[in-house]
């Protein structure tokens, strides 16, 4: 079977190949893949940023993706060949403090699909049964593939946030990710204000504004100067960060009402240097929120068959064969989201 393949510890390093389709084994499910998109964190192991430098390559890319199940293991129950399915990222060991605490997600063992084993890149993946989750047929295969980035969001802004209806929101970041946030969101019946720079008005910021979404080029105009102009206001009362980047940080701390609150969602692949005595001054709440559970996934997939999110502005289709050429689009912003159809 064809599989995008992370060969080398290096900036690149990918090769797409022909490998073995994997064996499965009495508890787990085969999975014929037909769309997988590219993920941040994806991003940051082509680059083999220092987050990321726990990979072992080989390794089969990518977490986010969807696919009918091919066959089914001997003890398997639930699941039947034709099913359509999407997998989730985490797996766990389902004994540490963290599994027994109900926290799965952030498994004090955990392994992410794509980096510390294969992933969804490929034409067949097999799973054990618990990670995976129908969607129904209202859903497109492509829709579908959004669902674990959504959970992501439905985890960051429903759990571990404290946003409340009508607060004005900060996103910074344009990516797909910050855009997805935003749409979360307004879901919570929120204000949503999304902030990027100059290199996103190319792509980025259009399909923020194009979704209804107020958008701040801090290049171009000062944040507080909009806030003031649209909300009467030089503050938010919240900031989901996106982008990962340590000036933003810094920003959401300066633009934060007093008893705010801060989450922080990207990966930042630089240390952060900020002014920390201006949150405890401001009692600024700072919290963080990693991937996502079972119940998450369950969430996105009924908030995406609700038509509650837009997602086809952010994807880009591909060949398998061109993955080096989407990464390399992705990063370059030229486009917001590669998808592979395979």
């Amino acid at each position: 079977m064809k599989a995008i393949v992370k060969k080398e510890k290096k900036f690149g390093g990918i090769e797409v190949t022909e490998v073995p389709i994997p064996d499965m084994d009495h508890d787990e499910v085969l999975v014929r893949m037909h769309h997988a998109s590219i993920c941040g964190s994806d991003i940051h192991a082509y680059h083999y940023a220092p987050t990321h430098h726990f990979i072992e390559p080989p390794v089969i890319m990518g977490h986010e993706g969807s696919g009918h199940v091919e066959k089914v293991g001997s003890s398997v129950t639930g699941f039947r060949p034709g099913d359509r399915v999407v997998i989730e990222a985490i797996q766990y060991c389902g004994v540490c403090e963290s599994c027994m605490k109900g926290k799965r997600h952030i498994c004090n063992r955990f392994q992410i699909r794509g980096m510390h084993r294969d992933g969804v890149f490929s034409e067949y993946v097999a799973v054990k049964a618990p990670y995976l989750h129908k969607f129904p047929e209202s859903l497109s295969y492509a829709q579908a593939s959004l669902v674990e980035p959504v959970s992501v969001l439905t985890h960051a802004v429903l759990d571990r946030s404290a946003i409340g209806a009508g607060d004005v929101v900060l996103i910074t970041g344009p990516g797909p990710i910050g855009i997805l946030g935003a749409q979360m969101v307004k879901i919570a019946g929120a204000e949503p204000v999304v902030v990027g720079v100059e290199a996103d008005e190319a792509v980025r910021m259009p399909i923020s504004r194009s979704l209804g979404i107020k958008t701040i080029n801090a290049d171009r105009e000062s944040i507080p100067e909009f806030l003031i102009k649209h909300y009467n206001r030089e503050t938010v009362h919240a900031v989901v960060e996106c982008s990962g980047a340590p000036s933003a940080f810094r920003t959401a701390l300066d633009l934060v009402v007093k008893g705010g609150n801060i989450t922080l969602v990207g990966l930042f692949a630089k240390l952060v240097e900020a002014n920390l005595s201006n949150a405890v001054r401001k009692e600024i709440s700072i919290h963080t929120s990693f991937s996502s559970d079972w119940e998450n996934f369950e969430r996105a997939i009924k908030l995406l068959d609700r038509g509650l999110f837009q997602i086809d502005p952010l994807v880009a289709h591909y060949r398998p064969d061109d993955a080096i050429q989407a990464f390399e689009d992705a990063i370059a912003k030229k486009v917001p989201k590669p998808m592979f159809d395979f």
